[in-house]
């Protein structure tokens, strides 16, 4: 999955460059191009109320009527009441080989264009749909020079500003940025919708939590790739014939926006305060979903629904509602140190920044072609792709973490089994060992007493083996099912102090230094004998593991929040690291002769203490056993209890 990602955010980068050459090249062509540019027409208004368009209009102008417009004298707004308007443009002095006109704005949603008292039309193209934004680049011969030149504009019911832009010049030097004007809009909306497919394939390979937040970003990138691309004026005059399923798309989109930030915002912020988030995206969808049918009944068999009023208000409400309430989250959870809300804030407000700002040039003036609210809404989804990444990278970490409690916890489902098998055979060797042996244990002694000195020795021997078959099984009890007794208060630093005095012989005799660093005022709660039993055997097995004449074994204890914590260090062998997590397993030892019932032993009265042991070695470098035990205050051993 982070390929993936890895692959949308190469596939962005690469738009970005894309988008940027194509801009770059055109402004280089712009400056190189030699034009003249239209500063003054004269104009008229035609009211023609419940006729359909005609382009036979366009020789009906009243020459009484014409209006002046130029740089100091700026058109007039719409009249109340207009259905078209007349141009009228005297051409300049055509000084190029081939010269042309470039139309780059005009508004209507048909288009004639002819020249004046002559027959025929130069140019004519009507729309079905409102759609009113149209760009044209005519050639023009020499013989037109001076010549005026009449546009018929069929206008929309809302736009007012109609101000035109027009240039002549070189036909052949215009036509190159002709045919890349408005390529941007229509390589930025497509990339990202397609890049809203791409990811929608990848859903079959998601978990059934993480759809949810994978589908709300493909349909917010799908939404906002096919609103971009809707606004691209290159787009209805290159595939006019399909303008209107384009629009109907960009409605769709325009109602399907919202309700996936909702659902994106909810997945990654969570239900938000007092769950407004979760509560607005339930009312949302469902509202969502009234207003596509509305709009759907009025596009096919209900004309009489008012498709604008349906597209403004509820719109406007629900976008102006989310604004409000994403802003406000994103700001406090941002504040509280949220990673993805800062990336959504950051994104969030950089889109809006822009988008709003260009609004307010666009109301002053309508003419205005809105440019870079695109690079605002690239950040804004690069933004929540982040934050996608982010979510899934968090998935993934969480997976390994249970993956290797799992892990953690079958080992010791498996050691737990292995215990209670071993308890099962412990209690069966008691039964069916143990006093034979004490019988014949008794039996050689009686035969002792009458024995000879010859005979009396090997029958002292016997009985040490005996008793030392003896100790072996109360030692194999003891780690099956360990008996703390004498439960007490135990002071770490006397015990410990103790331990060194009973160890430092053996220690001695292997040229090997025995420290004891431990803090005062350390208090755990336990027996004194089954403590130090387990400390010792930790001290022998470092002892054990030490080959040279320069080894060293120290005994830390200190206290980390309410535990005790002891360290038992040495420089020995090591342990490698497949081996470290067998420590303590029935039957395992690092040594050549080793039973492992010693550390076994140890297991498990530090376990029955409340503790943990844990282990960490470097070959070659030494070994660190790490004791863990809960932490009690100096009190009577009878207000505590295992």
């Amino acid at each position: 999955m982070r390929s993936t990602i890895l692959m949308i955010t190469g596939i962005i980068v690469l738009i970005i460059c894309s988008v940027y050459r194509i801009q770059h090249v055109s402004s280089i062509k712009e400056t190189k191009q030699n034009i003249s540019v239209i500063k003054e027409w004269d104009y008229q208004w035609l009211y023609k109320p419940d006729e359909s368009y005609q382009p036979s209009w366009i020789a009906e102008g009243n020459p009484h009527k014409w209006q002046h417009a130029d740089t100091d004298r700026p058109m007039q707004k719409r009249a109340a009441g207009a259905d078209a308007l007349l141009l009228r443009i005297t051409l300049p002095s055509l000084e190029w080989n081939t010269p042309g006109i470039w139309m780059k704005r005009v508004y209507g949603t048909a288009v004639s264009v002819a020249l004046e008292h002559q027959d025929g039309l130069l140019y004519n193209l009507e729309r079905s749909y409102p759609y009113d934004v149209n760009y044209l680049l005519l050639p023009l011969s020499n013989e037109t020079k001076g010549n005026n030149l009449l546009i018929l504009l069929h206008l929309s019911d809302e736009r007012q500003s109609l101000e035109p832009a027009i240039v002549v010049g070189d036909y052949n030097q215009m036509l190159p940025e002709y045919e890349r004007y408005g390529l941007i809009e229509l390589v930025y909306g497509g990339s990202f919708m397609f890049i809203a497919l791409i990811m929608m394939t990848c859903l079959f390979f998601l978990k059934r939590e993480q759809i949810v937040l994978w589908m709300s970003l493909c349909l917010i990138i799908l939404c906002l790739g096919e609103i971009t691309l809707a606004y691209s004026p290159a787009l209805y005059h290159h595939y006019y014939a399909y303008g209107k399923p384009f629009l109907e798309m960009f409605d769709l989109a325009l109602f399907l926006l919202t309700p996936a930030l909702s659902v994106f915002f909810e997945q990654t912020l969570g239900p938000g305060i007092y769950g407004i988030i979760k509560k607005f995206r339930m009312v949302l969808i469902p509202a969502t979903v009234l207003v596509i049918v509305l709009w759907a009944l009025g596009k096919t068999i209900v004309p009489g629904i008012s498709l604008s009023l349906l597209q403004v208000v509820p719109l406007t409400v629900i976008a102006a509602v989310q604004f409000l309430i994403l802003t406000i989250h994103a700001i406090g959870y941002a504040w509280k140190g949220n990673r993805d809300a800062i990336l959504i804030s950051v994104g969030y407000s950089v889109f809006c920044s822009v988008f709003i700002s260009e609004i307010i040039i666009y109301f002053k003036d309508e003419t205005y072609h809105l440019i870079y609210w695109k690079w605002g809404l690239l950040v804004f989804i690069l933004s929540l792709i982040a934050v996608m990444g982010r979510q899934f990278s968090r998935n993934h970490d969480q997976l390994l973490k249970y993956s290797k409690e799992l892990e953690m916890f079958n080992r010791e489902i498996q050691r737990a089994e292995k215990m209670e098998l071993i308890s099962h055979l412990a209690a069966s060797i008691a039964h069916e060992v143990r006093n034979p042996l004490q019988v014949t244990r008794g039996f050689i002694q009686l035969v002792g007493e009458k024995a000879v000195d010859k005979e009396k020795q090997f029958l002292q021997l016997a009985v040490q083996e005996l008793d030392r078959a003896s100790s072996i099984i109360t030692e194999f009890l003891t780690f099956a099912k360990p008996h703390l007794e004498d439960v007490r208060t135990l002071n770490i630093s006397e015990e410990l102090n103790q331990i060194q005095d009973i160890i430092s012989p053996l220690a001695a005799m292997q040229s090997t230094n025995l420290e004891v660093l431990a803090e005062s005022d350390l208090y755990v709660l336990g027996s004194a004998e089954k403590f130090k039993q387990a400390i010792i055997n930790m001290i022998k097995n470092s002892l054990e593991a030490i080959s040279s004449f320069d080894g060293n074994v120290s005994i830390q204890a200190s206290k980390e929040e309410n535990n005790v914590i002891i360290r038992v260090i040495d420089n020995g062998e090591g342990i490698d690291p497949e081996k470290l997590d067998k420590l303590g397993e029935p039957y395992f030892s690092n040594k050549s002769k080793g039973t492992g019932l010693g550390l076994m032993v140890t297991f498990r009265i530090i376990e029955a203490m409340g503790g943990t042991i844990r282990f960490i070695s470097t070959k070659n470098v030494g070994t660190e056993a790490v004791i863990r035990l809960p932490a009690i205050s100096n009190e009577s051993p009878e207000s505590h209890k295992l």
